[in-house]
């Protein structure tokens, strides 16, 4: 979520701003708050760009006929790139970059990781070149993170019904104070707001077009209800809910999974011969598994994103109809780990079958459900509108009988099939596990006795 917002003019006050020393080893210091923008601009393009040089990408190496014989890593500024400064080792490199505020060199590390890893996706599914470095000829522009302390940064305070300001605090460094005048300065830029401003994280201005974007904090979800329920999350059935509520995750279809199989086997039909003519790494340089690379990408983005559309319209539904959700404490990453070939005594050489083949679809399947990435968007949506996530602890919730209590490996008679031994109780197995996690939480949390 962001509002943007139209800049009618910037105005600077206090002391004058230090933009490093020329060829001769003379100090430059300004007031004109027009430079001021546009040196605060290059400042967080130098620092960005300098996170960015450090990404390796991969450089063929090729022989005398100019073959391709191997692939290298290597930065993308170049082989001769020192190692990653931070922001206090590079004011001291760059004597420009000294005075410019932390809030704004230090959003250009989050910034550029996520432009970096969103446009490898991007390449992944459409294609095209690497993300690359950030040009001054595209425009100019930084991104301050607000921070509403004494001398906070990118506050905003309204002027008017229909306007404000956004107030940037900077300090020269010592030793670069301009004699008889103080080390603070800001700079205020005056903006035209229509509606009102809500809670924001940070400001992108965009000198190029005189804008300013305020990213918003997310909005609290409008609840619906107030009930209580608990979750059980399953291979079957992604959630089941204490209620009786099943809800499922969409598969692919028949048609989807049958192409994507027949895409791997032609990439792998593909590898082969490519290696057979060329070594192992000639399949980068081939357009035909390109082309099914790119067909491959393509569906399973399509599965994906409609997987993660419906994990956020499930939660959000949750989210907004229940003040309390109880889930169990699954260790995905331990669940899913494959299981250590072990030696044959009896053939040297030969590992024993452990299951590894059973185990690997138990592990797709619970992959596909998505079960961390479920638990944290509810946790999310649970936050912002101020209902409660509990989570407890997962031993025996599918062999527990929810109406005596007893617990036993035979209460659980098939994946869907609970019947207790003991009292001849007879529930879906999810259901009744989802109603065990739920009692646990009431227990814990003393909701029982309220």
């Amino acid at each position: 979520m962001s509002q943007k917002v139209r800049i009618d003019g910037v105005k600077h006050v206090g002391a004058s701003v230090f933009l490093g020393v020329d060829h001769c080893g003379n100090p430059r210091w300004t007031r004109n708050p027009e430079r001021i923008m546009v040196w605060l601009c290059d400042g967080w393009r130098a620092r960005f760009n300098q996170r960015r040089e450090q990404r390796t990408h991969n450089i063929p190496v090729k022989d005398e006929a100019g073959g391709i014989v191997d692939w290298v890593k290597e930065p993308l500024g170049g082989p001769d790139v020192a190692e990653s400064l931070s922001d206090r080792e590079a004011r001291l490199q760059c004597s420009w970059m000294a005075g410019i505020p932390a809030p704004i060199l230090s959003s250009t590390d989050r910034i550029e990781s996520v432009e970096w890893f969103a446009g490898l996706k991007r390449r992944k599914a459409i294609g095209g070149r690497i993300p690359g470095f950030k040009s001054r000829h595209r425009g100019l522009g930084f991104v301050c993170w607000r921070n509403a302390s004494k001398t906070g940064n990118a506050i905003f305070r309204k002027t008017g019904r229909k306007s404000g300001v956004v107030v940037i605090t900077g300090m020269n460094p010592a030793g670069w104070v301009r004699p008889g005048e103080k080390a603070h300065w800001r700079v205020a830029i005056h903006v035209r707001a229509s509606q009102p401003i809500r809670p924001y994280t940070s400001v992108h201005v965009d000198w190029t077009h005189r804008s300013l974007v305020f990213v918003n904090m997310p909005l609290p979800l409008p609840r619906t209800g107030n009930d209580i329920i608990g979750l059980d999350r399953g291979c079957v059935h992604t959630l089941v809910s204490s209620d009786g509520i099943f809800m499922d995750m969409p598969k692919p279809s028949k048609a989807e999974l049958k192409r994507l199989r027949y895409l791997q086997r032609r990439m792998s039909r593909q590898d082969r011969v490519n290696e057979a003519r060329g070594g192992r790494t000639a399949k980068f340089a081939s357009k035909r598994r390109q082309r099914t690379l790119s067909e491959f990408n393509t569906l399973q983005g399509r599965i994906v994103r409609r997987r993660n559309d419906w994990i956020e319209k499930t939660t959000t539904s949750l989210a907004k109809a229940n003040i309390l959700i109880v889930m169990e404490d699954l260790d995905v990453k331990a669940m899913t780990r494959r299981p250590k070939p072990k030696p044959d005594p009896a053939k040297p050489g030969q590992y024993l079958h452990n299951g590894a083949k059973a185990k690997a679809g138990l592990n797709r399947s619970i992959l596909s459900n998505n079960w961390s990435r479920l638990m944290k968007r509810l946790k999310d949506k649970m936050d912002a509108n101020g209902g409660k996530l509990v989570i407890i602890p997962a031993a025996y919730t599918s062999q527990t009988c929810h109406k005596c209590g007893h617990v036993a490996k035979e209460n659980r008679e098939s994946q869907a099939v609970f019947h207790c031994v003991e009292c001849g109780y007879e529930a879906n197995a999810d259901v009744n596990a989802a109603m065990n996690i739920l009692g646990r939480a009431l227990i814990q949390t003393g909701g029982g006795t309220a």
